[in-house]
């Protein structure tokens, strides 16, 4: 009895489209990414680590995701969704003499993106659950007045290279007060209402070579 063969079903072509942040980094490719259809490409997230775009070995642990929104040709733009610190990374500062605090914060940002901010703190000593509310407090209020006077992407980057605001510093100037501290670190920041679009600005052909990350699908 003959063998039956399956019929091979021969998918669209893929085209592979540039992505580009719009928000933070504005303008900086982020990756690369297929699809047969440019209306596919509408709401796939891209994900890239800090350290692809900087170059700087210190920002490995902290990982961006963006979100497609517009395709023009062959180019796709993203705006910011999310923002976590390495699990690796977060384990490995959280010590068993040490006292860990995560302060949410919710607020609406100047450019209209109602955000939520998990910043974490870890003592250099283990502390009392009332100096843990004291210290969860007084952040929570400086990151709450932070949030409408900057942008989603002054935010993200005050966090992590300290400008325009050099918010770990003085949240460890706040928090110091209470208790001492070693770390003081972006957890999490996500969009939970995005403003409305931002300007796309006209952008350069990547470098060629460069591969900060790409999606599948």
């Amino acid at each position: 009895m003959p063998r039956r063969r399956r019929a091979r079903r021969k998918g669209a072509a893929k085209t592979w489209y540039q992505v580009y942040a719009v928000d933070v980094f504005p303008d900086q490719w982020i990756g690369e990414t297929p699809a047969s259809d440019p209306d596919k490409l509408i709401d796939r997230n891209v994900e890239v680590v800090v350290r692809d775009i900087t170059g700087d070995f210190m920002h490995e642990k902290y990982k961006l995701w963006f979100r497609i929104f517009r395709v023009d040709g062959t180019k796709a733009y993203a705006r910011f969704v999310k923002e976590m610190l390495n699990r690796d990374y977060m384990r490995s500062i959280v010590q068993r003499r040490s006292s860990r605090i995560d302060v949410q914060t919710e607020g609406v940002t100047k450019d209209g993106n109602k955000v939520r901010i998990f910043t974490l703190i870890i003592t250099a000593v283990r502390i009392r659950n009332s100096q843990k509310h004291a210290i969860r407090m007084r952040v929570d209020e400086y990151v709450k007045s932070l949030i409408p006077e900057h942008t989603v992407e002054e935010l993200v980057k005050s966090y992590i290279f300290g400008e325009p605001v050099p918010v770990v510093s003085e949240i460890q100037k706040i928090a110091s007060k209470v208790a001492p501290i070693k770390y003081i670190e972006l957890r999490k920041m996500i969009i939970l209402e995005p403003g409305e679009e931002p300007e796309i600005m006209e952008v350069q052909t990547e470098v060629e070579g460069s591969s900060p990350s790409s999606g599948g699908g």
